[in-house]
């Protein structure tokens, strides 16, 4: 196999890893919506690619020398780590913690619509998926899910149980599919 086509394979293995991290990072959203503190997970893992790149950066800073010439190798380490960032906090927070049942204060239950087209004429609207509204020691949650309205009967001030996993860096993630 020469120097081509090992390059070649290569090449294709990256864009195929990077469009799965992607497809990933698609998927991990609804998670980052449902989750507890998501804007701490979300800064703290990006500060934390941002020292750990740089770090090894700075480590390895003799294969990047002279460094004018490998400024774009350096630059897409730093963007790429940090970008990336949220999608591995989040993954590691939900995948090693425990799921119990935690008691809210329901405040509401709203469907949502959402079509990438555009509404076709005669078309018949059914709801894309709901928000739950909930209230934790005064501080109002939002909720998104597009199984089914789970709390169509409950009224305002009742308590509810959700599903509520405990991440490994303390975060909360509500498990509504």
């Amino acid at each position: 196999m020469n120097a081509n086509t090992r390059t070649s394979i290569l090449s294709i293995l990256v864009v195929l890893a990077f469009f799965g991290l992607v497809w990933l990072y698609v998927r991990e959203f609804a998670v980052l919506f449902n989750t507890i503190g998501a804007k701490g997970l979300v800064l703290g893992s990006m500060l934390v690619a941002a020292a750990i790149a740089a770090g090894s950066l700075w480590r390895w800073r003799e294969r990047f020398t002279p460094w004018e010439r490998h400024t774009p190798e350096v630059l897409f380490i730093l963007i790429f780590s940090v970008l990336f960032a949220p999608l591995l906090g989040s993954l590691i927070n939900r995948t090693l913690g425990k799921t119990e049942n935690q008691s809210f204060e329901f405040i509401s239950e709203a469907p949502y619509f959402s079509s990438n087209y555009g509404l076709l004429k005669g078309e018949k609207l059914r709801p894309t998926g709901w928000y739950l509204n909930v209230q934790e020691n005064g501080r109002q949650h939002k909720f998104k899910y597009t199984t089914q309205t789970y709390y169509p009967l409950t009224r305002p001030g009742e308590t509810i149980l959700l599903p509520v996993r405990k991440g490994l860096f303390g975060c909360r993630v509500v498990l509504l599919k």
